[in-house]
């Protein structure tokens, strides 16, 4: 083995400070995507008055772009090298520009008076949102991979790290259903929101981002010599066979709660009158508050794929009685269904990325590159995709099933059609998707004890590495 490609040693445990700066990272990746999820197709619809196929539509075309987007973007920061490392240069560029450019996307004044220009516009905005969101999000994800390497050390910075996500991810949805509800309620006007959504979110996102970029660092082993490049590069990690269990159970409970997120708006207007959207996704939160002690504690002993699944049963029984709670029942018993089916997630909703690293284990395994950027492209990628083709699927229910639109602020009367379409849309997608991660979780075949091999035979590797490079 030559010098040039005798990968660079870091070493130095993660301190306390570092790992819960990194994490905060996740309040963007968590918080940005849940504010889309739950709050764009509504904004389309009720704000700049889009029919709601066109809204959808526009998600779903934007979306596209991510086709080259995340995946360019994984397989660039693969190849990058600077004394910075290589994924926190594109973090902090992204964070400089994120606050400008959610300014355009959510801009409540269309530059167009055209259903069709309406459209073109919203395809626009969002693809400029999209690549700068990719410049952060894919090199993040990447690095959480990579700031430690040490199993034990690994899990605790993933582990916190996804509970900043996924209580980021619920307390965003939570204020941004209350934003707008006090704006359908008159309480602030349209430049009240604006400046809630782009200057409060934004500037949070903002500066959790500059700290990842500021103040973390990759710790992994890096070859000095870049792979060249080449196309294949894109679908690479496909030839990995743990990742495609991996990418199965991360679409699975991502999807399960964009369903959530996207019809809770309307779930509280329409569905069941007088549910608060605030309170049942405050419950979530706490859910997820409570619940990332026990799985932190849980992933030290047993695999991660048995926390994945365990509950997900429950959490099915929990979406059957709030698709079809009755309109004039007692809100606290939905408030009560909506515990259980939380409950359930919980494990699926805190585990995927913290089974990511062990895939880059086996990854770096086979082939002797941690490319984590093309790994992580693709997940983002495919989530993306997915993520869009939901919310472009409720636009078409909502559409088809004559959903009528406020002129105003007003909450008009939806048709019993519209409502059970909700109710339908709600039902099939949790259950559908939970329950295929329930089953793609019984074939994952890293258990903790083929990690805890991986990790050691890494170990010995990168040490001949080293002692050939002394020598």
């Amino acid at each position: 083995m030559s010098t040039a490609d005798t990968p660079r040693r870091h070493a130095g445990d993660i301190t306390v400070r570092e790992r819960l700066v990194f994490a905060a990272g996740d309040v963007f990746a968590g918080g940005a995507s849940s504010l889309i999820a739950v709050l764009y197709l509504i904004f389309l619809t009720d704000v700049i008055r889009l029919a709601p196929g066109l809204a959808g539509t526009a998600v779903l075309v934007a979306k596209l772009w991510d086709a080259v987007n995340d995946p360019l973007m994984g397989a660039i920061s693969d190849r990058t090298r600077t004394r910075w490392g290589r994924r926190r240069p594109y973090i902090l560029a992204g964070a400089v520009l994120l606050v400008p450019i959610m300014a355009l996307l959510w801009m409540p004044v269309s530059v167009a008076e055209s259903q069709v220009g309406k459209m073109v516009w919203a395809m626009v905005s969002y693809i400029a949102y999209n690549t700068v969101q990719t410049v952060m999000a894919v090199p993040y994800a990447s690095m959480s991979t990579e700031i430690s390497t040490d199993y034990d050390q690994r899990n605790k910075v993933n582990t916190t790290r996804l509970l900043f996500s996924t209580v980021a991810s619920a307390s965003v949805t939570l204020l941004a259903a209350r934003l707008f509800d006090q704006y359908r309620a008159g309480s602030i006007e349209i430049g009240g929101l604006y400046a809630g959504i782009v200057l409060g979110f934004g500037s949070v996102f903002t500066l959790v981002m500059l700290g990842v970029a500021l103040f973390c660092r990759e710790r992994a082993p890096i070859p000095r010599r870049a792979d060249r490049f080449r196309v294949g590069s894109f679908v690479a990690p496909l030839r990995v066979r743990p990742f495609w269990r991996l990418l199965g159970l991360y679409l699975c409970q991502a999807l399960a709660m964009d369903v959530i997120s996207a019809t809770v708006l309307y779930y509280a207007l329409y569905v069941v009158v007088g549910a608060n959207s605030q309170v049942f996704l405050g419950i979530f939160i706490a859910v997820n508050v409570i619940a990332f002690p026990i799985v932190t504690w849980l992933v030290g002993f047993t695999s991660k794929h048995r926390v994945y699944r365990t509950l997900i049963p429950l959490s099915l029984v929990g979406a059957v009685g709030v698709a079809l709670f009755p309109a004039d029942g007692a809100v606290t018993v939905v408030y009560a269904l909506a515990f259980v089916l939380a409950t359930g997630m919980a494990g699926a909703q805190l585990m995927v990325w913290v089974m990511f690293p062990d895939v880059l284990d086996a990854a770096e395994l086979e082939s002797g590159q941690r490319n984590a950027g093309s790994f992580s492209g693709l997940m983002t990628f495919t989530r993306g995709i997915a993520s869009a083709l939901v919310i472009q699927v409720l636009g078409l229910v909502l559409q088809f099933t004559g959903y009528v639109s406020p002129v105003a602020n007003e909450v008009p009367t939806q048709p019993d059609s519209a409502v059970w379409g909700l109710r339908i849309f709600m039902l099939v997608g949790i259950v559908a998707l939970l329950g295929t991660g329930w089953i793609l979780s019984r074939g994952y075949p890293l258990t903790r004890a083929v990690c805890l091999d991986q990790q050691a035979e890494l170990e010995r590797r990168r040490a001949a590495a080293v002692e050939v490079l002394g020598g």
